[in-house]
């Protein structure tokens, strides 16, 4: 193979990833926007707070379901003081997402790691919801994304061109 040429498929500790593949551009946009998605929620709960973010996004909310209420309760110094301490660890988290796709072969098993604890942190909601009750609306979307994407991008990340099986 020429040099400065790289093959469609690769093995790697990930897996066989094929780079020629359409889903490999899904699976690297979804990994993308979630990135982005966690550096600009993180950035912002840590830069105007949890109350300002989440009433932001409840207005956005709002949008599609006029009917959505205010979302309180995100105020006060210690959810305050909590929610800016783990919105450094949701920046960390988009930082890494970003990092991996500029090399998926080698970094696929970091990538759905990285999906797996997503999806734990959204049945953790799940847990919540049942033990304590139903949270505001804007919540129960998070809930359903976290619980509903990861298991689609794993999948999506295992699929082969030639033959859809799993690696």
């Amino acid at each position: 193979m020429p040099h400065g040429h790289k093959r469609s498929t690769r093995e790697s500790a990930g897996g066989t990833f094929n780079l020629g593949f359409v889903g490999t551009e899904m699976f690297k946009g979804a990994v993308i926007m979630l990135g982005l998605s966690a550096l600009a929620i993180g950035g912002m709960i840590y830069l105007a707070g949890p109350d300002v973010t989440g009433n932001a996004f409840a207005s956005i909310l709002r949008i599609a379901a006029p009917d959505t209420p205010q979302l309180n309760g995100l105020k006060g110094a210690d959810v305050d003081s909590e929610l800016r301490f783990y919105a450094v660890l949701w920046c960390a988290f988009g930082a890494m997402a970003l990092w991996g796709v500029r090399n998926l072969p080698e970094r696929m098993h970091i990538l759905r790691l990285m999906l797996l604890v997503f999806w734990i942190g959204g049945v953790g909601r799940m847990v919540s919801y049942f033990a304590v009750g139903a949270p505001h609306p804007l919540f129960i979307v998070l809930m359903w994304i976290e619980i509903a994407l990861p298991p689609l991008l794993i999948a999506l990340s295992f699929r082969k061109a030639a033959s859809g099986s799993a690696s």
